[in-house]
């Protein structure tokens, strides 16, 4: 570990960061709102991380995308402050979380293509992919296929994982990309934690191995319900080195001969709420997940440990919050009901 870390200051950092997030309260509040408009104001003149970036929009006129391009700046910002606070391989394994946000464009672009919707409306609301400029955000939303896409992304860190996915297989493209692009992420991720000092290497196992084991876990039942693919190719695209599901239990449920038995051995791990065979397993997977995972790092705060697991809870939570905010506002759209509406949410309320 860099002589440089001053991990009593950072956690202070963190831990006045984390004391200024959204209480149960204010959740209940967002929910029971009217209109977006109100949900601006809300966060506004109860935030001050979020009045930041909302200083310079009319809140009486917000429309959703403009409220979720300012929200999604708050991340950026907050990595970025993070990142001064280290350096050296500490500092290139940080901004290593910017590519999570940069994927998630990625697929934004690779979705609309695949529905063949209008692509170049995206130009304005992709934040991440032009935010460092690593990727020519005017250029990919010109693409027309998910090979186009693949393409036009040949001289960034992703290529390698996603050049063999040119195949001509233009029904199982986009969940394939989309695979890869997680697979890459982890890949990359992990490797850059290797440079850590041992303590924060295992900091950073405690917190994302489950997460990676519940990636694993959901990409085999998508890919075995939705999109039909063999067990060698769901083997292949599936994440190794970080949990409780090593090489042999990964193989086994890739290599499961149906849902029911897929779900059978589900049952065995950790990670049983994932498949309950209800009938909104399909729809809360995702949320399970999420859920799961804001319950462990909410018990970090308390712990203040010298390692760098406070930083990784705190760059999680707040993308968890800024999540949930843009889901209340597509409820609150929908004029979904309360009670509803708190299913979709991470946190519960």
């Amino acid at each position: 570990m860099p002589s440089s870390v001053n991990y009593e200051a950072i956690n202070a950092k963190c831990h006045s960061i984390l004391g200024r997030r959204l209480t149960t309260e204010d959740y209940k509040k967002l929910l029971n709102m009217g209109s977006i408009v109100e949900i601006a104001q809300f966060i506004k003149a109860n935030s001050i991380d979020y009045r930041i970036f909302l200083n310079d929009v009319d809140i009486g006129i917000v429309h959703r995308d403009e409220l979720e391009k300012k929200l999604k700046m708050v991340l950026i910002y907050y990595i970025d402050k993070i990142d001064n606070y280290f350096s050296g391989e500490y500092r290139d394994f940080f901004m290593t979380f910017y590519l999570k946000y940069e994927i998630y464009d990625l697929k934004r672009v690779a979705r609309l293509i695949h529905i063949e919707g209008d692509v170049e409306s995206l130009s304005d609301s992709l934040i991440f992919v032009d935010y460092y400029k690593n990727i020519n955000a005017s250029s990919i939303v010109k693409c027309r296929s998910i090979a186009e896409l693949i393409e036009d992304l040949k001289d960034t860190i992703y290529y390698q994982y996603i050049k063999n996915l040119i195949d001509g297989n233009t029904k199982e493209n986009l969940f394939r990309f989309e695979m890869a692009l997680d697979k890459a992420y982890f890949a990359i991720l992990l490797k850059k934690m290797t440079k850590l000092s041992k303590n924060d290497r295992k900091a950073f196992l405690d917190i994302f191995a489950p997460l990676v084991d519940m990636m694993n876990i959901q990409w085999i039942y998508r890919g075995k319900k939705f999109y039909n693919l063999y067990p060698d190719e769901l083997f292949n695209y599936a994440i190794e080195g970080y949990g409780k599901l090593n090489y042999t239990k990964i193989k086994e449920l890739c290599y499961s001969k149906s849902i029911e038995e897929l779900a059978s051995l589900v049952t065995k791990t950790d990670y049983a709420f994932m498949l309950k065979g209800d009938d909104k397993q399909d729809i809360f997977m995702e949320r399970r997940m999420n859920r799961y995972m804001y319950y462990r790092l909410k018990g970090i705060k308390g712990k203040n440990k010298r390692d760098i697991s406070l930083v990784l809870a705190l760059i999680e939570l707040i993308e968890f919050e800024i999540r949930d905010i843009i889901s209340i506002t597509e409820m609150v759209r929908y004029k979904i009901e309360y009670e509803e509406s708190k299913d979709f949410l991470i946190k519960a309320v």
